[in-house]
């Protein structure tokens, strides 16, 4: 519907012309202001006439150590910055006088300093899992510091834990890098302090957002349970013990070619360290033979923790690893001097007591 108002319309006259003028061109300079926010930085004043104009950023690539997990796992990835980065372009904004030599001395040191550009520095890497309900990052953000060009940082950890639930498959990772680089430059040479110029220094900031694929792969359905360990104790100082550890496999798949490597505890020292079992079904159990030495230093009355790390094969994988706990006491070491001198007392007594049992017959 067309509303028609009543009378003539109002004259717009210089004043009001005036003032719709100065409201359009508040506008405008807000807007001009805002597109300047929002692109590249005004440089500051100091770098309207530098010497030189670098190009170029740094650029970080990363690598992973390991791409493939299993289900349940609770382990760490480990990544690697390096960055390629590289000057794209050189060119020089001003000459410095040639009557001036505090001017080339300036000019030869920006020159210098330019090339700090392509160095990233203050990294952090944050790790971002696209689906967290497949994989929890423990700890996701490590700060490497400074990354020059050509450079390679030292191993990133990021403690993750994989659900048992996870299934098998491709999950997407984003490694979330952010730096600070060196923007530019501007020297500016003291007639009075030639060798000391003023410098100055433009800092901005990039990041970088890096997919990465982690595979998980399925958990094997073998099951190790560990029964008993006998004997229970050891004797400090004994040699040639004969361990026998009891094993089960209570899972759903046969391990294969299987071999139980035995690592204790230090104080516990393995002669035979591994005991082969061709094939383990479901629900059955095993014997593991070994030979032990107990250091005489061992602490009696303490449980030494013996590791079993069992590698196999299932009916989907090779060279799979998993690993068991068994604990032994440790007695203390029995002397031979204790017991030579016992015998030995005895056997003075004994002496004795025939030697008065004589007397007193011959009296």
């Amino acid at each position: 519907m067309t509303h028609k108002f009543p009378g003539k319309s109002p004259e717009i006259g210089p004043a009001a012309v005036l003032l719709c003028l100065l409201v359009a061109l508040l506008w405008a300079s807000l807007g001009s202001s805002s597109a300047i926010e929002a692109g590249a930085p005004i440089p500051p004043e100091e770098f309207g006439d530098d010497y030189y104009k670098v190009y170029g950023t740094p650029n970080l690539t990363l690598s992973l150590e390991r791409s493939s997990v299993y289900q349940g796992d609770e382990t760490s990835l480990f990544l690697t910055l390096s960055n390629r980065g590289r000057i794209t372009a050189f060119e020089v904004n001003e000459e410095p006088g040639a009557n001036k030599p505090w001017e080339i001395l300036a000019a030869d040191r920006e020159q210098e300093l330019e090339k700090l550009r392509t160095v990233a520095q203050d990294v952090s890497v944050e790790l971002v899992a696209a689906d967290d309900s497949a994989i929890e990052i423990a700890r996701a953000v490590a700060f490497p510091g400074n990354i020059r060009e050509g450079q390679t940082s030292g191993r990133l950890e990021f403690p993750i834990e994989v659900y048992e639930n996870t299934p098998p498959g491709l999950y997407l990772l984003y490694a979330l890098v952010n730096y600070t680089y060196q923007r530019d430059v501007a020297v500016k040479g003291d007639e009075d302090h030639p060798q000391t110029p003023d410098v100055y220094y433009w800092y901005d900031s990039l990041g970088q957002e890096i997919p990465l694929t982690l595979k998980v792969e399925r958990k094997s359905d073998v099951e190790f349970e560990v029964l008993g360990i006998s004997p229970q104790s050891l004797q400090a100082g004994s040699k040639d013990n004969v361990v026998r550890i009891s094993i089960k496999n209570s899972g759903s798949d046969t391990a294969k070619d299987l071999v139980a490597r035995l690592r204790p505890e230090s104080g516990l020292y393995v002669s035979v360290d591994q005991s082969p079992i061709p094939a383990l079904p479901p629900g059955n159990e095993s014997e593991l033979v070994y030979k032990l030495d107990v250091s005489k230093d061992a602490v009696p009355g303490k449980r030494y923790q013996v590791k079993i790390i069992f590698e196999f094969s299932d009916s989907y994988r090779d060279d799979l690893t998993d690993s068991g706990y068994a604990y032994l006491l440790i007695e203390p070491q029995t002397s031979g001097l204790l017991w030579l001198a016992a015998l030995l007392t005895a056997g003075a007594a004994a002496v004795l007591l025939i030697a008065f049992l004589r007397r007193r017959s011959k009296s």
